[in-house]
């Protein structure tokens, strides 16, 4: 039997001895007092010490007890306590024992929200490992699979499915994160914060692990394209962005002694994964386009590739004005084509989730490409063709009836 446990029914035992009835009829005057005093005494510590709804609910009945049993003592007690009196005590004990609710239910009501918590960080947790399982065991198939293009490219189809399965998960856990904590009143969170040193993984430990692994993942990941870098930087704005929202009040409840040194190292963690992304991202969007044969200069930010882009088709732009040649019609459907098939369809949403362009810049490209269109078709020279040959039959005729034979004139 645990401490707490023996000395709350030696104090109970105490109590009931002292309220007997029997033994308060035999009592002097005297006597009545110092026992009234002592199980007074007895119950406000049993209140103290309680740690149960259940424990409360029996010495709210030791207290009816009690009040019956010395009621009938009333003048006896007044005199021992005056200024104080038995019906005050009685209150002080009454509201001692409302306030002892309070804080159990209080109590109770923090341990079911961090017991559904580590619930909640042990089942994620899970997933996460087994889907990193599951990626590292698909790395192990591709690089094993080179000498064969098309299982080493199902392998790759098959591990962009569980990076996108990772992300959705990630999605789903920062939403329940948005709902949970960013309207959570101060009286909360103070609770949470007391009680977050029970958690044995809370969700800044979490979320430190998370960004690690995204880390990782960008680092090590094989057979991976534009596509799949344009995700990436999507998804990291979209967490970018939760901890924007709430980063500062998860620190102050999940690490209450350290909440900015810790709001600082996942800010960290995120600006490393985004470095990560960018290491990659600039290089395959340029190969994308390279592949097409269009030939962007270099760029190695967002910015930089929107003025790539604007410098690209300004100059075809220019360029078809002074030749509007086939060759410069070719270009404009190359680059339309590219542009509205696979930039705006296939990336366009993550590309402006990741923060690599906006909406108003594609419009912008957009606004350009309309005046490249009126002016790279080549201008037809059939008109100016018939002029000539009309030109040649004119100047034909005149030679010829200037040439005629004198003899044939008098005729």
């Amino acid at each position: 039997m645990n401490t707490f446990m023996t000395k709350y029914i030696t104090l109970l035992a105490v109590f009931l001895f002292l309220a007997s009835s029997s033994l308060v009829a035999q009592q002097s005057d005297h006597q009545i007092q110092q026992n009234f005093r002592s199980s007074y005494s007895q119950l406000m510590e049993l209140i103290d010490e309680s740690n149960s709804a259940y424990q409360l609910d029996q010495i709210d009945e030791h207290i009816s007890t009690f009040e019956e049993r010395y009621s009938q003592h009333t003048g006896i007690i007044n005199a021992a306590l005056y200024p104080d009196t038995f019906q005050s005590s009685i209150s002080r004990l009454r509201t001692n024992l409302a306030e002892a609710y309070e804080n159990i239910t209080t109590i109770e009501d923090l341990s079911e929200q961090v017991h559904e918590l580590t619930a909640e960080m042990d089942v994620f947790r899970n997933r996460l490992d087994e889907m990193n399982q599951q990626a590292l065991a698909l790395q192990e198939q591709i690089e094993r699979a080179e000498a064969s293009e098309q299982q080493q490219a199902a392998l790759i189809r098959q591990y962009r499915q569980n990076l996108e399965q990772r992300d959705n998960f990630v999605s789903e856990f920062l939403e329940e994160l948005l709902t949970k904590y960013q309207r959570m009143d101060a009286e909360t969170q103070v609770e949470m914060a007391e009680s977050a040193e029970r958690l044995d993984d809370n969700p800044l430990d979490v979320i430190r692990s998370i960004v690690a692994e995204y880390i990782s993942l960008v680092d090590q990941s094989p057979g991976l394209e534009t596509p799949d870098y344009v995700a990436m930087r999507a998804q990291h704005g979209y967490f970018n962005d939760v901890w924007e929202r709430i980063g500062e009040r998860l620190s102050a409840t999940f690490d209450p002694d350290n909440p900015v040194q810790s709001e600082q190292e996942v800010d960290d963690l995120l600006a490393a994964w985004l470095a990560s992304i960018d290491n990659q991202i600039w290089e395959a969007i340029s190969s994308a386009f390279s592949e097409e044969e269009i030939e962007l200069q270099s760029f190695s930010s967002p910015q930089e590739f929107n003025e790539a882009l604007h410098s690209y088709v300004d100059a075809a732009y220019e360029m078809s004005l002074e030749r509007n040649t086939e060759e410069d019609y070719e270009m404009y459907m190359n680059f339309r084509d590219f542009w509205n098939n696979t930039v705006k369809a296939s990336w366009g949403d993550a590309l402006v989730e990741g923060n690599i362009i906006s909406n108003s810049e594609i419009a912008a490209i957009d606004l350009k490409l309309s005046d490249w269109s009126e002016s790279s078709p080549p201008t037809s020279n059939l008109m100016f063709i018939l002029f000539l040959v009309s030109l040649a039959v004119i100047i034909g005729l005149v030679v010829l009836l200037l040439t005629r034979p004198a003899s044939a004139k008098k005729t």
